[in-house]
This record gives structure tokens, C-alpha cells and sequence, in this order.
């Protein structure tokens, strides 16, 4: 079994994975190529057929760092018994 990295003409790595040496070169496709390695597609690139880190900018702007949302405004996970229970108490409330 080889372990492999499949990448564009960027370096961007777009799988990772592993297979037997029968089929190693069949895991490119057209315009991609493929190394024997191991690598994180989110902290490494390909750079000359090597495996090289990425820079913090590179990874921030690949992966973004997500807006922090406020406690109030995040989803809740309530069951449909509990949602049901609210809307009978709105009922409630409402007739009187």
C-alpha cells in the first residue's frame, strides 16, 4: 500500500489517502498529479513536488477564522415536545 497526495497545478491538496501500488498513479485525474506521501491539506501545499507548510496568511484565507456569534443569537436545540409546550403556552396566554 502506498500512501498518497493527489494536487492541482496551484499545490492546492485536494485528497489524501491511500492505496495498493497497482492503481497509485490512476488516483489523479485530468489536470491534477500525484506524490507518495502524507500530508494536512490545511496547513501544507505542494510546492516543486514537495510537501511544504503554509504560511499563516495562507491558511487564513483558505480557512477563514469564523465571526464569533453572540450567545443570543445562536440556534437552540430544543425537542418538538419542548417546542410544543411554548406554543401551547403562547395559546394560553393569547385567549386570555
Amino acid at each position: 500500500m502506498k500512501r498518497f497526495i493527489v494536487y492541482n497545478s496551484k499545490g492546492q491538496i485536494l485528497r489524501t489517502g491511500s492505496c495498493p501500488d497497482s492503481i497509485f498513479f490512476r488516483q489523479a485525474h485530468d489536470g491534477e498529479f500525484v506524490i507518495e506521501g502524507k500530508a494536512n491539506d490545511v496547513t501544507q501545499k505542494i510546492v516543486g513536488g514537495k510537501i511544504v507548510n503554509k504560511t499563516p496568511e495562507e491558511i487564513e484565507a483558505d480557512n477563514p477564522t469564523p465571526i464569533p456569534v453572540p450567545f443570543e443569537k445562536r440556534p437552540a436545540q430544543i425537542t418538538n415536545e419542548q417546542w410544543q409546550g411554548i406554543l401551547n403556552r403562547l395559546d394560553n396566554l393569547e385567549a386570555k
